[in-house]
Formats: C-alpha cells, sequence, structure tokens
C-alpha cells in the first residue's frame, strides 16, 4: 500500500475509528494504564477503545474489566448514546441549502467520489449535500464494514452499557460541537486531502492489510509505535493543521478534563482512542507531564498474577 493511501485511513478515520481495544485477551500488555498520583495512590484507569471492531473484541480482557468494576465512573470523548449528539452531527454535516459537494471538488475527483460512494453503499446524490469530512468519515465506516468492523460491536458502547448497568455515572471529556471543530479542521486544503484519501483507499482494497497493520501494534501494547504510524502517515504539510486540532489539542484538553474530575475526588475509568495515547503530544506524556505516575497493565498468562 502506497504512503498516500495508508495515510487515507487516518484523516478522517483516526477521529471516529483510531480507538483501539478489546483485541487481545491473552496475556501481555494491554492498552490500559494505571494513573496514580505523585505519592503513589491510584486515581484512575486509562484506556484505549475503537467504535468499530468484531465479535472477536470479546470478552474483553480480565484486567479491563476489573479496572472498570473498581471505577467510580466512566469517562468517554462522547456519550454516544446521547441522542442529541447524533442530532447534532447531523445538522453541522449538511451543506447550505443550495449548495453541493462538487463544487468544492475538482472536477477529476467528481466522478471518483460517485463510484466510491456507490461501491461503499451510500446514495451519491445524498452525499452531494453533505460536508467533506462528513463524508469521508461515512465512507471510513463503510470500508471498515467491509472488512467486518461494525460500530454496533463498538467497544465504547459495551463499555457505556456494562457502566450503566452497575449504576456508574458516565461524563464526557469534550462536547459534540467540540468534535465538530475537530472533524472539519484544517481548512480546505486538509478537508480535500482527507476526502480524496479515503476515496484511494476505496479504490485501493487495501483497507484490510492496514487494519491488521494497526491491531497489531494495539496487540503488542505498543503506543509508541501506534503513534508513530499514525503521524508518518498524516506527517505531509497540507495535514499538519488537521493533526494538530484532531490530536495535540485534543490530547491537552481531555487532559486538563481528567485533572479536574480527579482533583475533585473522583476515580474514574477513562476510555480514550488509542491514537491519543502516544508521542511527546500523547495523553499519557500530558499527564505525566502534570505530576501523573503512569504504569501500563499486563494481563497474566491464564488468568494467574
Amino acid at each position: 500500500m502506497s504512503m498516500r493511501m495508508r495515510r487515507a485511513w487516518h484523516a478522517l478515520a483516526m477521529a471516529w475509528l483510531l480507538l483501539w481495544a478489546g483485541l487481545a485477551t491473552g496475556a501481555g500488555p494491554l492498552f490500559l494504564w494505571e494513573l496514580r498520583d505523585a505519592g503513589g495512590g491510584l486515581r484512575a484507569w486509562l484506556y484505549g477503545t475503537i467504535h468499530v471492531c468484531d465479535a472477536a473484541c470479546f470478552p474483553l480482557p480480565g484486567k479491563v474489566r476489573e479496572a472498570l468494576g473498581a471505577a467510580d465512573s466512566l469517562a468517554l470523548e462522547l456519550d454516544l448514546a446521547d441522542p442529541t449528539v447524533m442530532q447534532r452531527l447531523g445538522e453541522a454535516a449538511l451543506l447550505p441549502a443550495g449548495t453541493r459537494l462538487d463544487a468544492q471538488l475538482p472536477p477529476a475527483l467528481r466522478p471518483r467520489l460517485v463510484l466510491a460512494s456507490t461501491r461503499m453503499g451510500l446514495p451519491p446524490e445524498a452525499v452531494q449535500r453533505l460536508q467533506p469530512w462528513m463524508v469521508g468519515t461515512l465512507l471510513t465506516v463503510r470500508v471498515a464494514e467491509t472488512v467486518g468492523f461494525r460500530t454496533e460491536q463498538g467497544v465504547d458502547l459495551w463499555l457505556a452499557g456494562t457502566a450503566k448497568a452497575a449504576g456508574k455515572p458516565l461524563w464526557a471529556l469534550e462536547t459534540v460541537d467540540r468534535q465538530i471543530a475537530a472533524l472539519s479542521a484544517g481548512g480546505e486544503a486538509a478537508q480535500l486531502a482527507s476526502l480524496t484519501e479515503v476515496i484511494e483507499l476505496i479504490e485501493s482494497g487495501g483497507a484490510r492489510a492496514y487494519f491488521q497493520r494497526m491491531l497489531d501494534a494495539w496487540h503488542a501494547g505498543d503506543a509508541a509505535a501506534l503513534d508513530q504510524l499514525l503521524r508518518e502517515e498524516m506527517s505531509s504539510t497540507t495535514m499538519a493543521p488537521l493533526f494538530e486540532e484532531m490530536f495535540d489539542r485534543r490530547n491537552r484538553e481531555m487532559a486538563t478534563s481528567i485533572v479536574r474530575y480527579l482533583e475533585a475526588g473522583g476515580r474514574p475509568f477513562v476510555a480514550v482512542g488509542a491514537g491519543h495515547f502516544g508521542g511527546a503530544s500523547g495523553l499519557l506524556a500530558e499527564l505525566a507531564a502534570r505530576g501523573y505516575q503512569l504504569k501500563q497493565v499486563v494481563e497474566p498468562a491464564h488468568g494467574l498474577e
């Protein structure tokens, strides 16, 4: 797969789909970290999740379920069960009345969008009413479905349902408007590049191999490798503003939300995208810089400590 096509997955998919978790139920490092204060007191857990998954994701590792059970609440980027979230996304996704997406696209890309949309089961005329970031998101979700990953099997939904059944409160790290701002960020050039690359990913048929590459990094519990993969694929100058808004800036903001909750005495299970964990501007580094200690959790072999 070419560098350009590999970047396609990250351009928009990272916002909705690069949220990895639950794919390894065997022994070894998990995408789960204990967060302790300067005195060594256990204050929270940080877990990487994936919005789309398959049946092989479940059951989640025992250490993950144990941590969720010990937490006083569940924190997600958004509460996707909140109907106002989807309503707001739907409103923001529409282009102004009387305008078409084709007007924003170079002529050569227009027929390719029609073919990609049709291939993924999206009516081309309906696509014409949508903002580029929403079209890219919808196409990416459909690509995920073609290789067996579905939103209804997402880890976030399982965590939310389990927390609700246990009577644990759920709170959001950010607002839906903040996520919309991130998805639509970067300017016209970055948005066009993102949509173009998602189309190229569909044309290439390389989604399955790329999924596996990222899942292998998750399976190894290697946040640094996943971060490196992400940054390599979004390293172009055109993509830089989008990357900054979708990851670096949001990492700082989410770290602030977590710390605020901890300072109020909470002990949460925080489920955030693993694409936000690694690197110098990742959540792990942000929280460490604010005086917290982070230790990766290891799933013991055969359930033995």
